[in-house]
């Protein structure tokens, strides 16, 4: 019964960031490529190898984790992100992934506000430093699987290894811990 919980929570997820808005593409951007073809049936693979050969699908089932920088001021190489209330002008490339992630937990505070807790693997958290140290005063842009969820602002340096990024409601929080990795849990690489 908790499993089939478990599973019914994390394609609720999923639906919640669909509604979320769409990144840009990257200009020159190719497509991805597409998986290869499956292999012709044959004989099962021993438990052993069939938990090996099921390690790289676990991984390719995992939205990407991402954030770029941004500025509300247009610039050169950067691309246009309009929402509903700002324009910011995003960076092609994040400066931090799913790999720079060791755990993600929804937490709200005492006033009540959600946030999503991205705890960074130790080489992450010297990234999360030296940007934040950087950019004061720009913006983050996170997505998960291309699709935008937040966009905090760098305020002052991290040097903890620990990001908050503030969510709608309790319930977006829930559901961005539970695509990215599950609450609390690591965070499949």
């Amino acid at each position: 019964m908790y499993r089939a919980a478990s599973v019914a929570a994390s394609v609720l997820a999923v639906f919640a960031l669909g509604a979320c808005q769409q990144m840009p593409a990257q200009q020159g951007q190719q497509p991805a490529p597409m998986a290869p073809a499956a292999a012709a049936p044959g004989p099962a693979p021993a438990p052993a190898q069939a938990q090996r050969a099921a390690a790289p699908q676990q991984a390719a089932q995992q939205p990407a984790v991402e954030f770029r920088l941004a500025q509300p001021e247009r610039a050169p190489n950067l691309n246009e992100l309009r929402m509903a209330n700002a324009t910011l002008w995003v960076a092609p490339q994040p400066v931090l992934a799913r790999g720079d992630l060791s755990t993600v937990v929804p937490v709200k505070a005492k006033d009540g506000k959600s946030y999503v807790r991205f705890n960074f693997t130790q080489p992450g958290a010297q990234k999360l430093a030296a940007l934040t140290q950087r950019f004061s005063g720009k913006n983050l842009v996170l997505t998960v699987g291309g699709n935008l969820v937040a966009t905090p602002r760098i305020g002052r340096p991290i040097t903890n290894g620990v990001l908050f990024v503030p969510m709608a409601s309790e319930q977006q929080a829930l559901n961005v811990a539970a695509v990215i990795g599950g609450a609390g849990a690591p965070v499949a690489r």
